[in-house]
């Protein structure tokens, strides 16, 4: 009986995510509101559905996983939902037109000591697993494969200002329930007034592809009041890899207004031991901002790139151009 609702609670999950995606980009297509008072429902109130609607289900879901620790269940305790939907329209000189997509939601669960939470995504697995969704350079792209839903626990035992410990298994791949089990540490270390380094390994292992680790070194500098530094760099070395890949992303932002930044971005990326190591490095302008709503954004960049997958291949300039719309939901 379990079971069957559980795969309810998540074909629910999934029908929301069908109507929020076209919904979402249907209001961008549209653009901002006018001053005249709509004849029908505004796209202020369909957005504000399209997010209670995520809410209310990864809640469903939660409560349903919450019950294997206690048969008194009430709803209300599983409110304390957060997560992020994002979509990405782009089109690239090189691969085409695609619509690159994303969501996370975590949950705790009060009747498992609150040290658990309910983990529920669809996106890179790599990305998943760091619990990294954002920091990754938007336009690096992904295997197919990867982009599937993914359910799990996590077990929080050490949740510290400047450190934290957590352990996570689940299954991935929809109906297939490919497991997999990861242990994560991240470390935080303030330098100076300015300047902030994070740095996380994650140690993982599914069913598909054995045994793998990552590391992922994070390093965030104020260079005044509206500029602002980032650097990301993470390595991943899986028996399913050939050698180790690696991504690395410097960021510049200029923040002229609250919630809105300039900014430019050069990345690189590939795997030590393919026939072409370095597979693509590249750079873009940006800009991001908030859109019609304190938890949405709307991030949009033009760029040229440097592509290239096979030795017979010539390595010559691509644009590319896209917009990523990023919802968050929950507390």
């Amino acid at each position: 009986m379990r079971q069957s609702t559980a795969f309810l609670q998540l074909s629910w999950l999934v029908l929301s995510l069908s109507v929020a995606m076209p919904c979402a980009l249907a209001l961008e297509q549209q653009g901002p509101p006018t001053d005249e008072p709509p004849a029908k429902t505004s796209e202020k109130e369909l957005i504000d559905d399209v997010r209670s609607g995520l809410h209310s289900s990864v809640s469903t879901t939660a409560a349903w996983l919450d019950s294997f620790f206690t048969d008194a269940i009430d709803r209300s305790a599983y409110d304390d939902v957060y997560g992020s939907l994002t979509l990405a329209p782009q089109w690239d000189e090189y691969d085409g037109f695609e619509v690159d997509s994303s969501f996370r939601a975590r949950v705790v669960l009060p009747h498992a000591e609150r040290k658990f939470s309910a983990v529920i995504g669809r996106g890179d697995f790599d990305d998943f697993i760091n619990d990294q969704q954002t920091t990754r350079p938007t336009v690096i792209r992904r295997e197919e494969a990867d982009d599937e839903w993914m359910v799990g626990l996590g077990f929080d035992p050490v949740v510290e200002d400047d450190h934290s410990i957590s352990f996570g298994a689940g299954f991935r791949g929809g109906i297939d329930l490919d497991p997999y089990v990861r242990a994560r540490y991240r470390f935080e270390q303030i330098l100076n007034e300015r300047s902030e380094l994070h740095m996380q390994s994650v140690g993982f292992w599914r069913d598909s592809d054995g045994f793998g680790i990552a590391q992922t070194i994070e390093h965030d500098y104020a260079l005044s009041e509206h500029w602002f530094n980032k650097f990301w760099l993470r390595a991943t070395f899986a028996e399913r890899t050939e050698g180790v890949r690696w991504h690395a992303s410097e960021k510049v932002y200029y923040i002229y207004q609250p919630e809105r930044a300039l900014g430019a971005e050069v990345w690189w990326y590939g795997e030590t031991e393919r026939a072409v190591p370095l597979q693509d490095y590249g750079l873009k302008a940006l800009h991001r901002s908030r859109f019609l709503r304190d938890w949405l954004y709307l991030e949009s960049w033009v760029g040229v790139h440097w592509p290239r997958e096979q030795l017979d291949e010539s390595r010559k300039p691509r644009w590319l151009v896209g917009i990523e719309l990023e919802l968050h939901f929950g507390k």
